[in-house]
């Protein structure tokens, strides 16, 4: 998510020009089921951003700019990566930036050291276009609106989220309707998922869940028919049999405040495919984190993976370390 730290370099009258961002330094230790043992370290998803607001009659106008170094990673490099850059006017944004699925679910999860794949158990897993090339999402009230570029190239219509949020009490909940057309072999059809997520605050302490069921879901949960979403994606990833098979995930997630610098995150997530090969995959995890000082945490998370959901994932366990700086 867009960091709430910034530093102001330019305020002139009603403008304000702001850098952000963070840089992250992470090392891995893998222990896969198969395969030798191995450790990975980078900071490549450190990032930038450049925010300007200004005040044009009654509205307010607001431009954003962000990159990671994840580019050109498939052959090891560490290029200079767009990630959003979008504008909004009001309640009115668009750009490339967050795709509806993802806002509708992940404000709301336990927090995860893991970059890739974080989102396992949701619809917002880091499939295809979790940052489409070109979103347009409209709020009203706790109404969200959202057309973004569709992920099969041949669909007639973007990829279409509506999606609710509210508060009942200490409860927040967002609930959400994604429709896409998927690529059915040389056909298409429209896919339609419906998406729940919550977060109940216990004082300090926080429980956090989330559910979806739908067809056509498998290029934004990253868990396809009888595999794994493909690198690049894979538009022939929800059918089987001239049809499109639905899947369901769901996560719960557990959040502990110790002190005011130390607090822990418990989470598992789940998805179940009705295919054929009845495909399952799971992922389990525990952080810790320390605010070692207000801007600089440090930390360290374990997790299982009971198979493959990403390209660059290997299956079984791994133990991260990080320190991460926010300006």
């Amino acid at each position: 998510m867009v960091q709430a730290r910034a530093i102001d370099l330019v305020t002139n009258g009603d403008t304000t020009l702001s850098i952000g961002g963070y840089v992250k330094a992470e090392g891995i230790f893998y222990s896969p089921d198969e395969g030798e043992s191995e450790f990975k370290g980078n900071a490549r998803q450190s990032r930038i951003n450049l925010k300007t607001t200004k005040k044009v009659d009654d509205k307010k106008l607001t431009g954003f700019i962000e990159g990671d170094f994840y580019g050109n990673a498939a052959n090891g490099g560490s290029d200079l990566r767009l990630r959003h850059a979008y504008v909004q006017v009001n309640d009115l944004t668009v750009g490339k930036t967050w795709n509806g699925q993802f806002l509708a679910v992940y404000p709301l999860l336990t927090e995860q050291l893991d970059f890739r794949g974080t989102g396992l158990g949701t619809i917002s897993g880091g499939g295809a276009d979790i940052r489409p090339d070109l979103t347009v999402h409209y709020t009203h009230k706790g109404f969200r609106f959202t057309a973004q570029d569709p992920v099969y190239d041949e669909a007639n219509l973007p990829d279409m989220v509506v999606s609710y949020k509210d508060n009942i009490s200490d409860l927040s909940y967002n609930l959400a309707v994604t429709a896409r057309e998927a690529k059915n072999g040389d056909d298409s059809d429209v896919g339609v998922g419906v998406s729940l997520a919550g977060k109940l605050n216990l004082g300090n302490d926080s429980l956090h869940a989330s559910v979806y069921n739908g067809k056509g879901m498998g290029v934004y949960s990253t868990v396809c028919v009888g595999r794994a979403l493909g690198t690049t994606g894979d538009l022939d990833c929800d059918a089987e049999d001239g049809k499109l098979v639905s899947q369901t995930g769901y996560t719960v997630g557990y959040r502990h405040k110790f002190t005011e610098k130390l607090l822990s995150n418990m989470r598992y997530g789940e998805i179940m495919v009705d295919d054929a090969a009845d495909t399952s995959v799971n992922v389990k995890s525990i952080n810790l984190v320390y605010k070692y000082l207000p801007d600089l945490d440090i930390g360290i998370e374990w997790r299982d993976r009971s198979d493959k959901t990403l390209s660059q994932v290997k299956k079984g366990q791994q133990v991260e370390v990080m320190a991460k700086y926010n300006f």
